[in-house]
């Protein structure tokens, strides 16, 4: 199979890398936005699986111009999976080179634009699966459409929390587009894992998360495993538009389950993208 795996060069993303690159017919391609560690991180993948079909592509998928230099590259490479999973923790207000907030450009936006360039330009194969790394912490949140960015009041958690939403919801709309296509696309909650997650913050936000991680958090190899359930698993291969926990079908919040909040951020994702100077649609 042929698998692209954004944010793949460490924690959940690597663990996932791992155990999909062990077999040895899988072809896997890496996003990251460091190189240095991207080449380092196949080097010890390809020495870990003994899978040489394993190799890194840069890219910051905080910036729209990248995504799209990104998925032209990979017009060529026929993806059977794609799985989305890069993401941040930001506790004080950053923007990406395209002026929008960073974890909702990083957590939503980069899903949402390289997937559906991958999809207009036909690369992922009918029979495909789309996996979208959500989070337990959607809950407790409901969107403000008229500020997705959070320009004001803008809390780190919570701006993260929402993005998480954003997962699950764009999940949802994008599994009734592409129900035709005979492309599934699921999304997930991994646990909460012990990763470098949050570590690029400073002061007492950043030790918060590390004395919780390291009292209460699973291990990667536990948090991989839905990841590579939604997959790999034929018992799941006609199953789309769902939320899983445990490697079981889950029920995420109230405001996940919401049809006109999928599709307005649908439709502000586009207009948000387009604004920028990228037509999906």
């Amino acid at each position: 199979m042929n698998i692209v795996l954004t944010g793949g060069t460490s924690g959940l993303g690597y663990r996932t890398a791992q155990v999909l690159g062990s077999e040895i017919k899988n072809k896997i391609i890496l996003i990251g936005s460091n190189k240095h560690k991207g080449e380092n991180s196949v080097k010890a993948l390809i020495k870990e699986t003994s899978n040489k079909n394993i190799s890194f592509k840069k890219c910051d998928l905080s910036s729209i111009s990248e995504i799209k230099s990104l998925a032209d590259k990979l017009k060529k490479f026929k993806i059977d999976i794609l799985i989305n999973n890069a993401g941040a923790l930001f506790f004080s207000r950053k923007e990406s080179v395209d002026k929008i907030e960073k974890t909702f450009a990083l957590n939503h936006l980069s899903y949402f634009i390289l997937t559906n360039l991958l999809l207009k330009y036909k690369v992922i194969k009918k029979g495909g699966r789309i996996v979208n790394v959500a989070s337990g912490a959607h809950r407790g949140v409901k969107l403000d459409l008229n500020n997705l960015e959070m320009i004001r009041n803008y809390n780190g958690w919570i701006s993260y929390k929402k993005s998480k939403l954003c997962n699950i919801l764009f999940t949802k709309k994008l599994s009734e587009l592409i129900k035709k296509n005979n492309i599934t696309v699921n999304c997930l909650h991994p646990g909460f894992v012990k990763t470098q997650f949050g570590k690029n913050n400073s002061g007492l936000a950043s030790l918060a998360i590390k004395f919780l991680m390291n009292f209460f958090a699973i291990s990667v190899e536990e948090g991989a495993e839905t990841i590579v359930f939604l997959a790999t698993d034929k018992s799941i291969k006609n199953i789309t538009g769902k939320y899983f926990y445990q490697s079981k079908i889950d029920q995420p919040s109230i405001f996940a389950q919401s049809q006109r909040d999928a599709d307005l951020l649908w439709e502000k994702s586009i207009s948000i993208v387009k604004n920028k100077g990228l037509t999906l649609v």
